[in-house]
């Protein structure tokens, strides 16, 4: 190791500056500035770049730091943040919203180097639904919320930790998963405008979409850009299970009050996704995607049955039809909320009933028969590649190992089958809250499903 003592004002004068706005802005102390710089080798240093040690006072950074390769603000900024934030928070908390803190401060020029440097952290999987990715997590929260959105989670991190409650690593990447879904971005006229046309029309040009929105086609995109980059629209590429013989189900867990038994299925490779139901009788909602086989289906029988065994209640049922369905008519554009008027869909669901409107509406995406078309090992593979997320043409040819002009071939052939479909998710709007019904009788369940239709968002299933 070498000293820098060349750097030691400098950096001095750049933590002092960092301290009073960590002060000014979080109301935390910072640690006193490092005393000296060393120079050490990254595999000795735990965070990209260097860290600050508290009990020796010395800034220890890598080569590429010292030579300006990653700016050496951007390590300041986060170490100051991380020195200043109570230790009880897990240590990927700390790291986060110091790596947000610093990005924020950081110059124009050298932010891109310094979201660059923070992606290279690995992401790490929970569970089956559930992954952490560094960079993606904090980002997410600042286009939804804004710069200002760290104040707020930095001022409830450090009231929990001040309150005696912690978060483990697992409970912070649960809480943060959480806390997003509470942030509402607030939509104008035009935005309401282009989501609705887009929804109604998955499969059009963007000619026709400006068209249909009375904007121009500049306008247009530069609408939906600012709606992807806040999370609002996201584009999905997706297969129809049905297609490709699969059966899908839901199942409804319950079990003793201080147990999650998503613990029993977390681990299971069909399982889609899982969400938590907060009032009745039931847990927990998760939904199986399984080959359609008879061994499959006795797995499924043999699941139920020995969750039974230990208490656990469990309610499976097969999804006949499933899809979304969005309506804006009742989101106010002035008020820039939705304002749902509870009384007259009551009135609205009795007429469903009375004038039998439900034989009427068709279901959202009736499952279709499962396709002719040969599907070798590369096929599937594409197709799983494309439920995973993952669906540009760099990325497959890297994962497949395999020439441009035969994934085009095999990707143009498995979309012309209708085997990959591409369409929008609409997220962040204020739609804070899910209901699941369940009903024994058919007729009721299209009820539903036609009722529900004219609520923000609808499930059909």
């Amino acid at each position: 190791m070498s000293v820098m003592t060349t750097t030691d004002s400098e950096v001095k004068r750049m933590w002092s500056d960092s301290t009073k706005l960590i002060q000014d802005r979080f109301r935390l102390q910072v640690s006193s500035a490092p005393k000296r710089v060393i120079l050490a080798d990254e595999t000795s240093i735990v965070r990209s770049g260097g860290q600050y040690d508290i009990i020796s006072q010395e800034l220890v950074v890598t080569s590429k730091t010292a030579e300006g390769t990653i700016p050496i603000t951007g390590v300041i900024l986060r170490e100051s943040l991380i020195a200043a934030l109570p230790d009880t928070l897990c240590t990927e908390s700390r790291r986060d919203l110091a790596f947000e803190y610093a990005r924020q401060n950081l110059r124009k020029d050298e932010r891109a180097i310094w979201v660059d440097l923070w992606k290279t952290i690995p992401s790490q999987r929970l569970r089956a639904n559930l992954e952490y990715t560094s960079h993606k997590l904090m980002d997410w929260m600042n286009a939804l919320g804004g710069d200002n959105e760290l104040d707020s989670l930095i001022h409830e991190l450090t009231s929990m930790a001040r309150y005696g409650k912690s978060l483990n690593f697992e409970e912070y990447v649960e809480y943060m998963t959480q806390r997003t879904q509470d942030i509402e971005v607030r939509l104008s006229h035009t935005a309401v405008k282009v989501i609705d046309v887009l929804l109604k029309n998955q499969d059009v040009t963007n000619i026709e979409l400006a068209s249909l929105a009375g904007l121009s086609r500049s306008w247009l995109s530069t609408q939906i850009n600012r709606l992807k980059r806040r999370y609002v629209l996201i584009g999905v590429v997706y297969t129809p299970f049905s297609k490709i013989g699969i059966r899908s189900f839901h199942v409804m867990l319950s079990g003793q009050s201080w147990d999650d038994p998503t613990r029993f299925i977390s681990d299971c490779p069909f399982l889609y996704n899982v969400r938590y139901i907060l009032n009745g009788p039931w847990q927990v909602l998760a939904r199986l995607a399984l080959p359609d086989n008879p061994e499959n289906l006795r797995t499924l029988e043999m699941l139920s049955s020995r969750l039974n065994d230990i208490g656990v209640a469990v309610d499976i049922s097969e999804t006949h039809s499933a899809g979304l369905s969005h309506s804006f008519y009742h989101y106010s554009v002035s008020n820039r909320r939705w304002e749902i008027p509870w009384v007259a869909m009551l009135g609205w669901g009795q007429r469903i009933q009375d004038e039998s409107l439900d034989n009427l509406v068709e279901r959202i995406d009736a499952p279709a028969h499962t396709t002719d078309e040969y599907i070798d090992d590369i096929d599937m593979r594409i197709l799983g590649y494309v439920h995973r997320g993952i669906f540009s043409t760099r990325a497959l040819r890297s994962k497949l190992a395999i020439g441009q002009n035969q994934l085009s071939r095999g990707f143009k052939r498995l979309r012309s089958a209708g085997l990959i479909r591409k369409s929008w998710n609409v997220n962040n709007i204020g739609l804070r809250e899910r209901v699941a019904l369940k009903a024994s009788d058919r007729r009721v369940g299209r009820i539903l499903d036609v009722w529900s239709r004219e609520l923000t968002q609808g499930n059909s299933l």
